[in-house]
């Protein structure tokens, strides 16, 4: 699969340009939007020399502001690109608001006026943290049977099945502290598609937070997964993983910070790897060990499995 890129400062060829007509008209009248807001934006692959040139960009609204000139964004072949490149844009996590020259002419300020009430709305609306869950559904689908032989041999007397993932997601983030909007990509073989296809750009709203659930197939899917992972790892800011195969290492280590964090509890002083969350394999069976993966916080999934078929803590 081909993902969009991360938006670029403008590539090594590209000479800066004065804006034209329509955008110095609407820069004039930015005000206090002006430290918000970026021009000459680009995104794509740097390696291929980028692709699309963004007019502007509010980043931690993810809006893009364009401006069509009527000299390029007239004739049918400029508006079936401008179709694809909003699709490309889109896809890479940011929303468009376009203004035609004719309404940038009449009242720059008004045009304004709009992207900051926009801007305003969308910066309160956004939570403290965008989070992100990868799943590797087979791994889920393998713990899942292993918890299940496990506790219903712990506890015959029970009435023990399987979990649907869906009910299993709100007992993997229960050890959040406030409330949260987290966005699922699900990735799995072609042949559970069917199964899941309910589940596919759902939003389901939990005690912790609303999630929304994307589902995406692929045969080559744990490769897809962390492909998926850097490429859209500008969006999110706190990244979890329920798997365990060394496959991940890489991609979920290069979204990760560089360095460690160090944290004091009592007289015990740790380091750990912010911003990621493993439900995986115990100690003694993770694939993570040797890499720094084990720095990272994590759970062992049969914890979040077993609270899920109904288990107290103390049955675990």
């Amino acid at each position: 699969m081909n993902y969009p890129g991360q938006p670029e400062a403008p590539p090594a060829w590209w000479r800066h340009r004065n804006p034209s007509f329509i955008e110095a008209k609407f820069e004039k009248e930015l005000g206090d939007l002006a430290n918000a807001i970026e021009s000459e934006r680009w995104f794509g692959d740097p390696k291929k020399h980028s692709r699309y040139r963004v007019d502007f960009l509010l980043k931690d609204a993810r809006l893009i502001v364009e401006l069509d000139g009527h000299a390029n964004h007239s004739t049918k072949e400029d508006l079936e690109k401008d179709a694809v490149r909003q699709r490309y844009l889109t896809r890479a996590g940011y929303s468009i608001v376009r203004f035609t020259g004719r309404e940038v002419n009449r009242s720059p300020a008004a045009c304004v006026a709009e992207v900051r009430e926009m801007y305003r709305e969308r910066v309160q609306r956004s939570p403290g943290k965008y989070r992100v869950m990868y799943i590797d559904y087979a791994f889920f689908c393998l713990e899942s049977s292993k918890a299940l032989a496990f506790y219903q041999d712990l506890h015959p007397h029970k009435n023990l099945s399987k979990t649907p993932i869906d009910e299993f997601i709100p007992h993997a983030i229960e050890w959040l502290k406030e409330k949260s909007f987290i966005t699922v990509f699900l990735f799995h073989r072609s042949e559970d598609g069917d199964e899941l296809l309910y589940l596919d750009n759902s939003v389901r709203e939990y005690e912790k937070g609303d999630v929304r659930i994307n589902c995406i197939s692929s045969e080559l899917y744990s490769i897809e997964l962390g492909k998926h992972m850097r490429n859209f790892s500008h969006l999110f800011d706190d990244f979890y993983l329920v798997a365990d195969d060394p496959v991940y290492i890489d991609p979920l280590r290069s979204v990760l910070p560089q360095t460690y964090s160090r944290e004091k509890m009592g007289d015990w002083e740790f380091e750990y790897l912010a911003s990621g969350k493993l439900l995986r394999r115990g100690n003694d069976e993770t694939s993570f060990v040797g890499s720094d993966l084990v720095m990272v916080r994590w759970q062992d999934i049969w914890y979040a499995l077993g609270t899920s078929m109904g288990l107290q803590f103390f049955e675990l």
